[in-house]
Protein backbone atom coordinates (compact mmCIF):
# COMPACT_ATOMS: atom_id res chain seq x y z
CA UNK A 1 0.00 0.00 0.00
CA UNK A 2 1.45 3.22 -1.07
CA UNK A 3 0.95 5.90 2.02
CA UNK A 4 0.26 9.10 1.57
CA UNK A 5 1.20 12.29 4.08
CA UNK A 6 -1.99 14.28 3.69
CA UNK A 7 -5.66 13.13 4.25
CA UNK A 8 -8.90 15.50 3.02
CA UNK A 9 -10.87 15.54 6.71
CA UNK A 10 -13.93 17.44 7.44
CA UNK A 11 -13.65 20.29 9.54
CA UNK A 12 -16.70 18.97 11.73
CA UNK A 13 -14.49 16.08 13.13
CA UNK A 14 -11.12 18.19 14.17
CA UNK A 15 -10.51 20.22 17.55
CA UNK A 16 -11.78 23.64 17.01
CA UNK A 17 -8.42 25.36 17.41
CA UNK A 18 -7.20 23.91 14.21
CA UNK A 19 -9.21 26.39 12.31
CA UNK A 20 -8.04 28.92 14.74
CA UNK A 21 -4.68 27.89 13.81
CA UNK A 22 -5.84 28.77 9.97
CA UNK A 23 -7.61 31.88 10.77
CA UNK A 24 -4.12 33.09 12.66
CA UNK A 25 -2.33 32.41 10.04
CA UNK A 26 -4.30 34.52 7.47
CA UNK A 27 -4.26 37.28 10.14
CA UNK A 28 -0.84 37.17 10.43
CA UNK A 29 0.01 37.35 6.35
CA UNK A 30 -2.66 39.56 5.40
CA UNK A 31 -3.33 41.96 8.05
CA UNK A 32 -0.17 42.49 9.77
CA UNK A 33 -0.94 41.71 13.34
CA UNK A 34 1.31 40.10 15.27
CA UNK A 35 1.39 36.13 16.78
CA UNK A 36 0.68 37.42 20.38
CA UNK A 37 -2.42 39.35 19.76
CA UNK A 38 -3.71 36.89 17.29
CA UNK A 39 -3.14 34.32 19.38
CA UNK A 40 -4.98 35.95 22.51
CA UNK A 41 -7.95 36.93 20.35
CA UNK A 42 -8.93 33.88 18.94
CA UNK A 43 -7.84 32.19 22.32
CA UNK A 44 -5.23 29.67 21.37
CA UNK A 45 -1.31 29.31 22.44
CA UNK A 46 1.89 30.33 21.07
CA UNK A 47 3.08 26.83 21.26
CA UNK A 48 -0.10 25.34 19.56
CA UNK A 49 0.26 28.14 16.79
CA UNK A 50 3.75 27.07 15.94
CA UNK A 51 2.57 23.48 16.63
CA UNK A 52 0.41 22.77 13.37
CA UNK A 53 0.62 26.53 11.29
CA UNK A 54 2.85 24.52 8.75
CA UNK A 55 0.73 21.85 9.00
CA UNK A 56 -3.16 22.44 8.51
CA UNK A 57 -4.59 24.42 5.65
CA UNK A 58 -7.81 25.36 3.45
CA UNK A 59 -8.01 23.17 0.51
CA UNK A 60 -7.81 25.56 -2.25
CA UNK A 61 -7.19 25.14 -6.00
CA UNK A 62 -3.31 26.10 -5.72
CA UNK A 63 -2.90 23.48 -2.85
CA UNK A 64 0.51 21.88 -2.98
CA UNK A 65 2.03 23.42 -6.08
CA UNK A 66 4.85 25.53 -4.42
CA UNK A 67 7.50 24.08 -1.82
CA UNK A 68 10.40 26.05 -0.48
CA UNK A 69 13.19 23.87 0.52
CA UNK A 70 15.88 25.15 2.37
CA UNK A 71 19.57 24.00 2.11
CA UNK A 72 22.86 23.69 4.06
CA UNK A 73 25.96 22.85 1.92
CA UNK A 74 29.55 22.50 1.48
CA UNK A 75 30.80 25.54 -0.63
CA UNK A 76 32.37 23.63 -3.25
CA UNK A 77 31.59 23.55 -7.10
CA UNK A 78 28.87 21.52 -8.66
CA UNK A 79 27.07 21.10 -5.61
CA UNK A 80 24.13 23.86 -6.83
CA UNK A 81 24.19 21.88 -9.86
CA UNK A 82 23.30 18.52 -8.35
CA UNK A 83 20.56 19.40 -6.32
CA UNK A 84 18.92 21.62 -9.60
CA UNK A 85 19.76 17.88 -12.03
CA UNK A 86 17.95 16.00 -9.07
CA UNK A 87 15.15 18.35 -8.95
CA UNK A 88 14.49 18.53 -12.08
CA UNK A 89 14.69 14.58 -12.37
CA UNK A 90 11.71 13.75 -10.56
CA UNK A 91 9.98 16.38 -12.14
CA UNK A 92 9.98 19.35 -10.00
CA UNK A 93 10.13 22.99 -12.06
CA UNK A 94 12.52 25.56 -10.00
CA UNK A 95 10.69 29.06 -9.46
CA UNK A 96 13.68 30.71 -7.54
CA UNK A 97 17.16 30.33 -6.31
CA UNK A 98 18.84 32.28 -3.15
CA UNK A 99 22.48 31.68 -2.74
CA UNK A 100 24.07 33.35 0.73
CA UNK A 101 27.43 34.20 0.83
CA UNK A 102 29.34 30.99 2.28
CA UNK A 103 30.65 31.19 5.80
CA UNK A 104 33.32 28.82 7.43
CA UNK A 105 33.04 27.20 3.45
CA UNK A 106 29.23 26.33 4.18
CA UNK A 107 26.31 28.03 1.70
CA UNK A 108 23.20 28.16 2.72
CA UNK A 109 20.72 28.06 -0.28
CA UNK A 110 16.92 28.03 -0.94
CA UNK A 111 15.08 27.13 -3.55
CA UNK A 112 11.24 27.19 -4.69
CA UNK A 113 10.36 24.49 -6.35
CA UNK A 114 6.33 24.00 -8.12
CA UNK A 115 6.21 20.38 -7.44
CA UNK A 116 2.65 19.66 -9.21
CA UNK A 117 4.64 17.72 -11.67
CA UNK A 118 6.45 15.57 -9.22
CA UNK A 119 6.85 11.88 -9.88
CA UNK A 120 7.62 11.35 -6.15
CA UNK A 121 6.19 13.06 -2.68
CA UNK A 122 8.14 16.60 -1.55
CA UNK A 123 9.01 14.41 1.67
CA UNK A 124 10.55 11.66 -0.39
CA UNK A 125 12.47 14.80 -2.97
CA UNK A 126 14.34 15.73 0.15
CA UNK A 127 15.43 12.37 1.13
CA UNK A 128 17.17 12.04 -1.94
CA UNK A 129 18.33 15.24 -2.05
CA UNK A 130 19.87 14.83 1.47
CA UNK A 131 22.16 12.04 0.40
CA UNK A 132 23.70 13.92 -2.39
CA UNK A 133 27.58 14.63 -1.38
CA UNK A 134 28.62 17.47 0.19
CA UNK A 135 24.65 18.49 1.14
CA UNK A 136 24.66 18.67 5.18
CA UNK A 137 20.56 19.44 5.86
CA UNK A 138 17.83 19.89 3.86
CA UNK A 139 14.80 21.24 5.79
CA UNK A 140 11.11 22.25 4.12
CA UNK A 141 10.81 26.04 4.95
CA UNK A 142 7.14 26.41 3.65
CA UNK A 143 4.77 24.36 1.62
CA UNK A 144 1.74 25.91 -0.17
Amino acid sequence: MIRKEFLIVHKDVLPPYYMRVVEAVYLIEHENKSVSDVCKSLDISRSTFYKYKDKVFELTGEYGRKAILSFKVENEKGVLSSILNEIAEYGGNVLTINQDMPIHSLAYVTITIDTQDLTVSVYELMGKLKKIQKIKDVSLVAFE
